[in-house]
């Protein structure tokens, strides 16, 4: 292999880390990370004690339906992907829902 084929390939290799490191997700702001994991854990308390239960309760004493869990979960696992992509207004608005189900109570 010749020195211009060498110092092409690597042009390339170095081209190409730096489009993936471009349209890499920079992560969501502190603003939206914070109560994004608050959620979380409080979500995380409810777990069911046996399979098929109906009720669950949260880590604050609220009590839940098995489904809204499992609901609450997915939403905030998309928030969760959409940080990791950058897109803080996908984010917030799969947060807000989960946020306001849990005022709710």
């Amino acid at each position: 292999m010749s020195t211009a084929s060498i110092r092409t390939a690597l042009g390339v290799i170095v081209l190409c880390l730096a489009a993936l490191a471009a349209n890499a997700g920079t992560g969501c702001e502190p603003a939206v990370t914070a109560p994004l994991q608050d959620a979380g854990r409080l979500v995380g308390s409810m777990r069911s004690d046996k399979p098929g239960q109906a009720r669950v309760f949260a880590a604050d004493g609220a009590e839940y339906t098995a489904g809204a869990a499992r609901w609450m979960r997915s939403e905030l696992d998309i928030a969760s992907r959409a940080c990791a992509r950058g897109d803080n207004a996908t984010a917030i608005r799969h947060l807000d829902a989960v946020r306001n189900l849990l005022q709710a109570h």
